[in-house]
C-alpha cells in the first residue's frame, strides 16, 4: 500500500499544511517570548518529528489502515453490535477515540516508565506549533499499539480513523501554537474545545498545573472528571524545572532521556 494512502501517510501531509498555517500565525502575532534560539528550537523539534515520521511511516505505515480493515471485514468491536450507520460510527468513534486519548495520556503522567518518555514532550521551553510533534519515538511506538487495542475493542470503519487522526493532529498543533485566541472567543471555544490557553497550563513547570488538563480535543473531560485548571496566561513557566538549561535538552539527551535519571516524585505525585 502507498504509504500516501495509509492513516500516517494522509496524516503526515494534514500536518505539513497545519505545520505551515499555524507557524505563520504565531510569527505574525506571537504571544509569549522565546526562550531559546527559534532556529534551535525548530531544528531539535523538527528533527524529532521527521525522524518519527520516517521510523513509523517505514515501519508502521500501514498498520493502522489493514487492522482497521482486519476488524471490519471480521465484524470484531462494539460498534459491530449496533445498528449505527457511517455518520455515526464517526462521531461516535472521534468522541471514543478522544476519551481513551484522555486516559492514555493521563497514564503517562501517572506510571513512571510511561513518564519517562513523555517529559521528552514537556522538556520544550518554548510552546509552539512544532511542540506538537515532539514526542519519543518510544512514546510513539506505545501510543500506536494502544490505538490498535482500543480498535479492537471499538471496531471503527477505516474513514473513522482517518478522521480521528486528522483531527487529532490539527487539534494538538492549534493547541501547542505561540498564539493567543482574542477574548470573548476564547473563553467561548474552551467550553467545546481545548485551546493553546488551556494547554498552556498543561505545560507548566508547577506539577499541579503540568498534572491538569489532559483533553486533546475536546475539553469535556477534563470538566467531567476534575482535571480541568485555568490560571493567569502570564504567571505560566513552561517546561520541566529538572531540565533548565539548553544543554539538558540537547537532541541526543532528549533521545537517551528515557534512560537516564528516575523522574521526579513531585511532579508524578501531584494532583
Amino acid at each position: 500500500m502507498d504509504i500516501v494512502l495509509t492513516p500516517i501517510g494522509l496524516r503526515g501531509l494534514a500536518g505539513f499544511g497545519g505545520l505551515l498555517l499555524f507557524m505563520a500565525i504565531e510569527t505574525l502575532s506571537p504571544f509569549r517570548k522565546r526562550v531559546d534560539p527559534v532556529l534551535r528550537h525548530y531544528g531539535i523539534n523538527l528533527l524529532i518529528a521527521g525522524g518519527n515520521a520516517l521510523l513509523v511511516g517505514t515501519f508502521l505505515g500501514g498498520t493502522v489502515g489493514i487492522y482497521a480493515g482486519f476488524l471490519s471485514g471480521k465484524k470484531i468491536g462494539l460498534l459491530h453490535l449496533l445498528p449505527v450507520g457511517l455518520g455515526w460510527n464517526i462521531l461516535l468513534s472521534l468522541l471514543y477515540f478522544d476519551f481513551v486519548t484522555y486516559l492514555w495520556h493521563i497514564g503517562y503522567h501517572r506510571l513512571p516508565i510511561l513518564w519517562r518518555l513523555h517529559r521528552v514532550h514537556h522538556t520544550d521551553r518554548d510552546l509552539d506549533v512544532t511542540s506538537a510533534s515532539r514526542f519519543h519515538l518510544g512514546e510513539i511506538f506505545l501510543s500506536t499499539l494502544f490505538r490498535l487495542g482500543a480498535m479492537t475493542l471499538w471496531g471503527p470503519a477505516l474513514i473513522s480513523i482517518l478522521i480521528f487522526e486528522g483531527v487529532l493532529l490539527a487539534a494538538a498543533q492549534f493547541q501547542h501554537s505561540n498564539f493567543r485566541v482574542p477574548a470573548p472567543l476564547e473563553p467561548a471555544l474552551r467550553l467545546l474545545l481545548v485551546t493553546p490557553d488551556m494547554h498552556r497550563v498543561h505545560h507548566s513547570d508547577l506539577p499541579e498545573e503540568t498534572n491538569a488538563n489532559f483533553s486533546t480535543i475536546f475539553s469535556c473531560w477534563d470538566r467531567f472528571f476534575r482535571t480541568y485548571r485555568i490560571v493567569p496566561q502570564e504567571s505560566i513557566v513552561i517546561g520541566l524545572r529538572e531540565y533548565p538549561n539548553p544543554e539538558d535538552r540537547t537532541l541526543g539527551r532528549l533521545i537517551r532521556m528515557p534512560f537516564g535519571p528516575a523522574c521526579g516524585k513531585e511532579m508524578l505525585e501531584a494532583k
